[in-house]
């Protein structure tokens, strides 16, 4: 049996971050550790793809420069029913394709020393005083402690019993190709497009437009957010909610091949952790007001890494106050905030109360923008 300080299951933002944190702060520990992924990269992972100013801020800390494809986008344009409200802000976010992002961000770990293998699923886990024994498709590997980034079907939460299906949103996308950038406004005017009408057909969310670029070539990056974060509200059927979105932008969903995948937000109250395992990222749970998770995923991953490391130096795998830290630290801040933001909003308010927040956001947001962004937008 192949024996490990720390393993990281799981290749995506999270884990990888946490791969890298190690080597940049505890490279003693790096040495001895191993991250693995049943993927193989680049692998697919559906999401609109979009990293914030903080998730670049992230991996620049981290000493990362990721060189993916990626488009600016400096306006966020916000719509309900008939009213629409825009944040000027450049580089408000960049749109990426995950599988491209991904496999760049675990390459930047493999080149910090961090040993990784790819195609190696968990098929069970078994804890003791000394560590953890995790069985998988290449066999049992075992490790002092492990940080589990395995995503929110992760498996090693299943194996831990922490799991609260109530947490999960549900996300439905499609990728489309764009025939002229020229004639189309979302990369004319690089305007990410987030449509809050389906609130008044019951889903806790949004519908996107987001303008990327795939090997390449202009696509827009479309889909349905619902963040069920009102579980006593009626859940909504999203296939016709979408439907309807793209027949708007004059689409039929029939056309396109549709994906979906769940998402689980972060509730402080349920453990994220058990004696030398913690729960990072996606497994841990991400917001419910966007679903906004990659620049979440990479500080997961960092803080995850840090406090794995300290227990290291401290000897105490406990791992006891692991959600305590993370609720209190700027990270849970911040998850914590925008769950209130989602359960308010997407609350049953009444259309009193959208059409009254959008006429404010009119006024408003062109006085922040004089604030905060007093240069004209630049392409």
């Amino acid at each position: 049996m192949q024996v490990y300080d720390i393993i990281v299951v799981g290749g995506g933002p999270t884990g990888a971050s946490a791969a890298i944190r190690l080597a940049q702060r505890a490279p003693h520990l790096a040495a001895r550790s191993l991250l693995i992924d049943k993927a193989v990269f680049p692998r697919k992972k559906l999401c609109g793809g979009g990293v914030t100013r903080h998730g670049w801020d992230l991996l620049n800390g981290l000493g990362v420069s990721l060189e993916v494809a990626s488009y600016p986008v400096h306006q966020m344009r916000l719509i309900y029913a008939d009213l629409e409200a825009t944040l000027y802000w450049r580089n408000l976010i960049r749109v990426v394709q995950r599988d491209e992002f991904d496999a760049a961000l675990l390459n930047a770990a493999r080149e910090r020393g961090m040993a990784v293998r790819e195609g190696v699923a968990v098929r069970e886990i078994a804890r003791d005083e000394d560590g953890v024994t995790l069985v998988t498709s290449a066999g049992e590997l075992r490790a002092r402690a492990v940080i589990a980034a395995d995503g929110a079907n992760s498996v090693i939460r299943q194996k831990l019993g922490l799991v609260r299906s109530d947490r999960i949103s549900r996300l439905m996308e499609i990728l489309t190709p764009v025939e002229s950038v020229e004639r189309a406004p979302e990369f004319a005017n690089h305007t990410a497009v987030f449509d809050f009408t389906p609130i008044s057909r019951n889903v806790q969310g949004y519908y996107w437009d987001f303008p990327s670029y795939k090997k390449g070539v202009p696509v827009m990056n479309r889909g349905l957010f619902d963040a069920r974060v009102r579980p006593d509200r009626p859940r909504a059927e999203l296939k016709p909610v979408l439907k309807g979105e793209l027949a708007e932008r004059g689409l039929e969903l029939e056309d396109w091949k549709l994906e979906g995948h769940p998402e689980r937000w972060f509730d402080p109250r349920e453990p994220h952790s058990a004696p030398r395992i913690v729960l990072a990222g996606d497994a841990a749970g991400t917001e419910p007001w966007l679903g906004e998770g990659i620049s979440h995923a990479i500080d997961f991953g960092i803080r995850s890494a840090d406090y794995v490391a300290r227990a290291f130096a401290g000897n105490d795998f406990s791992f006891a106050d692991y959600t305590t830290r993370i609720s209190r630290s700027r990270l849970g801040q911040r998850l914590r905030f925008k769950k209130f933001i989602a359960h308010y909003v997407y609350g049953n308010r009444g259309e009193w109360f959208y059409r009254t927040g959008w006429r404010l956001l009119q006024v408003g947001l062109p006085l922040l923008r004089q604030l905060v962004n007093k240069n004209p937008v630049e392409d």
